[in-house]
């Protein structure tokens, strides 16, 4: 059988109060100001899982399903179609939080008191490549090329993502327009929250020089064409660029992505060697970096850090590693 499992005349097939109850939680999720991407992103998968349950299922009321149904689909999706455990993931939260949403509808779904897909357990994800984590030196010997250059476009990606951490969606977000006068800049963070990203010493200075030498009238983000870029993909070429340089100037450099950044920070700032320690006499602590880079928790903050295992050990019995 084919990949393609949603097509127009499987949808026609679908059962309707599967459809219906699909289209009941977007409209929620609207009514609850998701993001247009988030909403798009949950319709899409639950249209997968429907068109699943239409071709492997026997098109069995949602409301009738139970924890075997559910792991049925989550044995397809990772055994049968070869989806990997971030996607397998992605789709079962999008199919628990709409059952949750019938669950809570007391109204039109008044006989659904459980809701089955809430014990689901999700898929375990391994990271599929090595955390790329650059040392201060490494950023001074990329800033120093990139000044000497005159790259000033890469030079403040470079700096505003080694002082603020920020993600790439949030960097590409800034524009002309944008309030950085007081050394903040004000973005959407993921989960649509409205959040700052600090510029310190050096992304002012890289700012500066980067907007006094655009031509009059030009975009903030330029494509190759000098047109304004769509998308993130033109920041994470010019991060490319940076790899590429540095790697020619220092052969023990990991190959690093945009994200590779915001690890960096987080990482720099807590051991005391990012250049805004010695600004403030002292290491980060991990609480205040939490705040920098707007986690939840500092739970999620010490994940983006190198493992610390063999140091907290080496650490606690006074023993140094060169």
């Amino acid at each position: 059988m084919s990949r393609v499992l949603y097509t127009e005349e499987r949808w026609e097939e679908v059962l309707e109060s599967n459809k219906k109850l699909l289209n009941q939680y977007i409209r929620y999720c609207k009514v609850e100001n998701k993001r247009p991407n988030t909403i798009n992103e949950y319709f899409n998968d639950l249209r997968f899982f429907l068109c699943w349950n239409l071709l492997y299922n026997d098109n069995m009321s949602l409301l009738n399903f139970r924890k075997r149904h559910f792991n049925e689909f989550k044995y397809f999706a990772q055994y049968e179609r070869g989806n990997s455990p971030s996607r397998v993931n992605r789709i079962l939260s999008s199919i628990r939080t709409m059952m949750s949403y019938a669950e809570d509808d007391d109204d039109e779904y008044e006989d659904f008191l459980r809701n089955p897909a809430a014990k689901i357990k999700g898929l375990e994800v391994r990271p599929t490549k090595d955390i790329a984590f650059l040392s201060q030196e490494q950023i001074d010997l990329l800033r120093s090329y990139l000044l000497e250059h005159k790259m000033y476009k890469h030079l403040f990606l470079l700096d505003i993502l080694y002082d603020s951490g920020g993600r790439i969606n949030e960097i590409f977000q800034i524009n002309k327009t944008s309030t950085i006068e007081d050394g903040y800049i004000k973005v959407i963070c993921k989960g649509g929250k409205p959040e700052y990203l600090l510029l310190h010493d050096r992304a002012k200075e890289s700012l500066k020089l980067y907007l006094d030498s655009q031509v009059q009238d030009s975009p903030f983000w330029p494509n190759n064409h000098g047109l304004p870029a769509r998308g993130t993909s033109t920041l994470r070429e010019w991060v490319n660029d940076m790899y590429l340089i540095l790697k020619e100037l220092d052969n023990t450099t990991p190959y690093f992505t945009p994200h590779s950044f915001r690890h960096t920070m987080i990482e720099n700032m807590c051991n005391g060697t990012h250049y805004m320690c010695a600004k403030v006499g002292r290491a980060y602590t991990l609480e205040e970096v939490q705040l920098l880079v707007h986690h939840a928790s500092t739970d999620m903050t010490s994940k983006y850090r190198k493992p610390r295992e063999h140091a907290i050990m080496f650490e606690l019995f006074g023993v140094k590693v060169s």
